[in-house]
């Protein structure tokens, strides 16, 4: 159990390092939003999908040409709107910010539920919305409701990716249960990538490349993504979903951690509280129904 509960953490805290990572990166002028996520979900897609081929004896042209449309939804609307979203948000606020403007998305799954099951909200997922709206507001505005905190471009893109993740929690939960979580990421992590191309050169590369920004790119890529993702898994077998998305929690409260630690960003004590608000909605909502 304590090993399954060391993964899930480790996996969180990967996690919540990519952000920082990317900000990073944009701080020293390296690269934009649109090249990182480009590069980064080709890199990634292409070695889950090795590992569908050679572990999981998949397909994954045979399942994109058996259900194409659920594919693309997910690479699109899911994949792509969650990952870019997020990285963009970044570029206009700080990593903590945007994990956090994330991480509403239960929130949002939770409303989904409701509604499909046409159902009245439990008191705990009352108190969750109510959380997670206050939250937004002191994020947001700081408390003062003639002005905002951050600019609107960054809280709209920031909740907009909300969306997007949760339809990316949601959407591939049919199409897992018929192929293997690598081919699904790994299609949904390439096409998201590939369709970039079209608007960035990959090869337009930035002459402030170094050392540093290489290993900061190679962590984004391997240990934010691929490793982070491993981890999880295992941990999710040992411990079961429930523990494993409490525990998870943990992937804000790291790059709140490291944006400060490392970035020197200053966030306000209503950043914090606003924080504080969101994660423990969160984990409110990962416990089980009675």
């Amino acid at each position: 159990m304590a090993k399954g509960a060391i993964f899930v953490v480790i996996a969180a805290a990967l996690w919540g390092g990519g952000g920082v990572a990317g900000q990073y990166l944009y701080m020293h002028e390296v690269m934009g939003p649109f090249w990182l996520v480009m590069v980064r979900q080709v890199l990634a897609g292409l070695a889950f999908l090795a590992y569908a081929v050679l572990v999981d004896r998949e397909k994954p042209l045979q399942v994109l040409k058996d259900e194409p449309l659920s594919i693309l939804a997910f690479s699109f609307l899911g994949v792509l709107g969650a990952q870019l979203g997020f990285y963009y948000t970044i570029s206009l606020c700080n990593a903590a910010t945007a994990t956090v403007l994330q991480y509403t998305a239960p929130v949002l799954i939770v409303l989904w539920f409701i509604i499909k099951e046409k159902r009245n909200p439990e008191l705990r997922e009352l108190i969750g919305l109510l959380g997670a709206f206050a939250g937004v507001f002191l994020i947001s505005t700081h408390g003062k409701l003639d002005s905002l905190a951050i600019s609107p471009a960054a809280l709209t893109v920031g909740l907009l990716s909300s969306v997007s993740y949760a339809f990316y929690d949601i959407m591939p939960v049919k199409l897992m249960q018929r192929h293997s979580i690598a081919t699904i990421l790994g299609l949904g992590q390439f096409i998201s990538g590939s369709s970039l191309l079209f608007f960035v050169n990959p090869f337009d590369i930035s002459p402030n490349w170094d050392v540093r920004a290489f290993i900061t790119f190679a962590y984004l890529v391997i240990g934010a993504t691929i490793v982070s993702f491993g981890v999880y898994l295992q941990g999710l077998r040992l411990i079961g979903p429930v523990k494993a998305s409490l525990i998870s929690c943990a992937e804000p409260l790291s790059s709140i951690l490291l944006v400060v630690l490392f970035l020197g960003v200053q966030l306000t004590l209503e950043d914090y509280v606003g924080m504080g608000c969101i994660i423990i909605t969160v984990m409110l909502l990962s416990l089980p129904r009675k």
